[in-house]
């Protein structure tokens, strides 16, 4: 048996724990740049605000409606999250991590008389040591437990909680979840299925599988058997890693010298090559690009932008840097205002399988034991706690002026204790 545990309402719940006012109160979470929402409180949802909506067309309504609204604070999401973690590995050696707010966990091991209790465990435990309300759904399969667990956060009577227990109750389940509700199932799949009058999840159950299986290949035809309730998907199998990568940011002051340039462009080539690394991946290609704000006057304006084919495929930061740097130096014009800037990488490979040259001049395990070493130091201390020289010592670039503090990560940010 698999259990899905999965936060509700992570971000806004992250910012509640240690603000007790915003409980009963609707709160929304911004994105990098303050732009757009991100994530929203069940009160936020009930009052109809959508998922990606710009703050600046909402902000009045949001005042009106007593809306907290948050920027993004990513290392105490992570830090949270992490605590998850450590907790349900007290209470099981086998989980999986799918997301910052998602873990499977194997229950193989235990009774199925056990499960609902262990289920309830869980929540409670989560609830009382680090303040946050999850939802567990267990089922046979992974799949199966996902369509548990949205039934455990979308209705009360579940208390947050709900064990697959017969197939009788899965094929109810299932008759009233949309097809395009199911766990790997994309838009164009939805899409598809549904012109083939596969409509709801038990359709999808009872497909013919071979008809799956031509149009919607060995995948699709896993997750039919899932539905079935025989666990065949790894999580990596669903989860895909990105096929290109790109840190950008529009600065709240326009930047006129490249100085200032270069180090935004590091601080970006340093946040893509670490979201490289995480995915085990190794970039061919890296990209710059620059552009001034696009309601300038025609005078004014300036846009480019530069790749550069990279030797030998790389997730090395240092060497990373060096090529951005370079192709913002063939791309900057003095005397422009620039308003936006970002880093991409493209043609990106399994780190694992690359092929290097004999020509190459880096000593790559040195460097990869230098990057696993900083990697974790700013995983555990907080981002660019060791930064690279050539970042400056301000790296904040993102437009945040609604940041709470990183309670948990930073010294200097602890939450203070009134007597």
């Amino acid at each position: 048996m698999h259990a899905l545990i999965d936060i509700n309402n992570f971000y806004a719940s992250c910012e509640r724990v240690f603000n007790p006012v915003l409980r009963n109160q609707p709160v929304v979470v911004l994105s990098n740049n303050d732009g757009c929402i991100i994530a929203r409180s069940s009160e936020a949802k009930a009052l109809g605000i959508k998922m990606g909506a710009a703050y600046f067309e909402h902000e009045k309504f949001l005042k009106e409606n007593n809306v907290a609204v948050y920027s993004s604070n990513y290392p105490l999401y992570a830090d949270m999250s992490d605590r998850m973690v450590k907790i349900l590995n007290e209470i099981t050696d086998d989980i999986t991590i799918y997301s910052i707010d998602e873990v499977f966990a194997d229950l193989s091991s235990h009774h199925p008389s056990d499960l609902e209790d262990i289920a309830h465990e869980i929540k409670d435990k989560l609830l009382k040591y680090i303040g946050l309300p999850v939802s567990v759904g267990v089922a046979p399969t992974k799949t199966l437990a996902k369509v548990a667990n949205y039934y455990a956060k979308r209705y009360k009577k579940f208390s947050n909680v709900l064990v697959f227990k017969d197939d009788e109750t899965i094929k109810e389940a299932l008759l009233l979840i949309d097809v395009g509700e199911v766990w790997g199932i994309g838009r164009q799949f939805k899409k598809f299925l549904k012109g083939n009058g596969i409509k709801s999840a038990l359709d999808l159950r009872d497909a013919n599988e071979t008809f799956i299986r031509k149009h919607m290949t060995v995948t699709g035809l896993r997750t039919v058997k899932e539905l079935k309730g025989y666990s065949c998907i790894s999580v990596d199998s669903i989860r895909e890693d990105r096929k290109n990568i790109t840190h950008s940011r529009t600065f709240k002051t326009a930047i006129t010298n490249i100085t200032e340039l270069k180090k935004a462009t590091a601080t970006f080539t340093v946040r893509v090559s670490e979201k490289l690394r995480f995915q085990k991946s190794a970039a061919n290609i890296i990209g710059v690009f620059i552009e001034t704000s696009r309601f300038n006057n025609k005078k004014y304006k300036y846009k480019n932008s530069k790749v550069i084919n990279l030797p030998v495929p790389s997730d090395n930061t240092f060497e990373l840097i060096k090529y951005a740097v370079k192709a913002l130096e063939t791309i900057y014009v003095n005397g422009f205002q620039y308003k936006k800037a970002g880093v991409m990488l493209f043609g990106l490979q399994d780190s694992a399988n690359m092929q290097y040259s004999i020509f190459d001049t880096y000593d790559r395990p040195k460097y990869k034991n230098a990057l696993t070493v900083l990697d974790k130091i700013n995983i555990k201390m907080g981002r660019d706690t060791v930064r690279y020289a050539i970042q400056g010592h301000n790296t904040k670039i993102s437009i945040q002026e609604r940041l709470s503090p990183r309670y948990t990560t930073s010294w200097n940010q602890i939450i203070d204790v009134k007597t």
